[in-house]
């Protein structure tokens, strides 16, 4: 009996404490809460899929009726490694993102930056998918980034 009726009433005491789970309303792709533009560039398109898939429940913090996310991304490519031929074997991708969110009567910006490392392989054309695996981890964690980075600045100015 006494089990039944904590059962009950732990949702409400949950509620009434303020607590918000980072992940709630489920949203579409078409229902998203948070429009984010068109990103120039191979890994402005990577970042921006990235970026969908993890605001696609909404940016907890922000008003439910939606915002608009601008991103602007400096990409540089760094050979890091070389062979006693001179040619390179070892990489660096560098994204370095500057946003601005608008949610109406807020506006939140940001600087973040990921860096990712690859091997340059050999064979012909391999190394064409060695950096787009490299640049498709990099602006994932980038989205990552952004995404927590505007949780945080939300949560610091309630």
């Amino acid at each position: 009996m006494l089990r039944t009726l904590l059962l009950l009433f732990l949702p409400l005491a949950v509620a009434a404490c303020g607590f918000r789970p980072v992940h709630g309303t489920q949203f579409s792709a078409e229902q998203s809460p948070l429009q984010i533009e068109e990103i120039a560039g191979r890994a402005g398109h990577e970042l921006r899929e990235s970026l969908i898939q993890e605001t696609r429940n909404g940016v907890p913090g922000a008003p439910e009726a939606g915002g608009l996310l601008v991103v602007d991304l400096d990409e540089r490519i760094l050979n890091t490694g070389f062979r006693t031929d001179g040619s390179a074997f070892r990489a660096t991708i560098r994204l370095r993102a500057r946003y601005v969110a608008d949610f109406g009567e807020q506006a939140i910006s940001g600087t973040v930056s990921s860096e990712t490392n690859y091997d340059i392989p050999d064979a012909p054309f391999a190394d064409i998918a060695a950096q787009n695996d490299a640049m498709q981890r990099a602006a994932g964690d980038l989205a990552r980034k952004i995404s927590n980075d505007m949780i945080f600045q939300l949560a610091r100015s309630e």
